[in-house]
């Protein structure tokens, strides 16, 4: 079975509609991509329906020092439970300037796909 999701437009990470006026689907590795980058970026228990979801961003990230693996691992977690991925790896890099840190999240589908999410 494909992965199917609702199309975000990457910029403004909306919600767009097809030319037929109906909302937008994304379908196969761009799904699966779609959806780790909603994965990562959900704060732990912030899901109602399943506040077992998420990254523990507030407890264990923000304004504290974790170690890089810590993060990546739990980024790799998050993205495991997408349906379709097969495997998952995670990468931090930070620009010590702008003391910004970007994650990298490679996935793998079912398929053989892989994929790469820039968060």
């Amino acid at each position: 079975m494909m992965a199917k999701t609702l199309y975000l437009d990457p910029d403004t990470w909306d919600l767009q509609l097809d030319g037929n006026g109906d909302l937008r689907i994304a379908t196969g590795p761009l799904a699966i991509a779609q959806d780790v980058a909603s994965a990562c970026l959900t704060f732990s228990g912030e899901v109602w329906f399943n506040n077992t979801l998420g990254v523990p961003w507030k407890e264990e990230v923000l304004g504290m020092r974790p170690p890089p693996g810590l993060i990546q691992s739990r980024m790799a977690a998050e993205a495991m439970r997408i349906e379709g991925v097969v495997d998952a790896q995670a990468l931090l890099i930070t620009d010590r300037k702008t003391r910004q840190t970007r994650g990298i999240i490679t996935t793998t589908d079912n398929h053989g796909h892989k994929t790469e999410v820039t968060l």
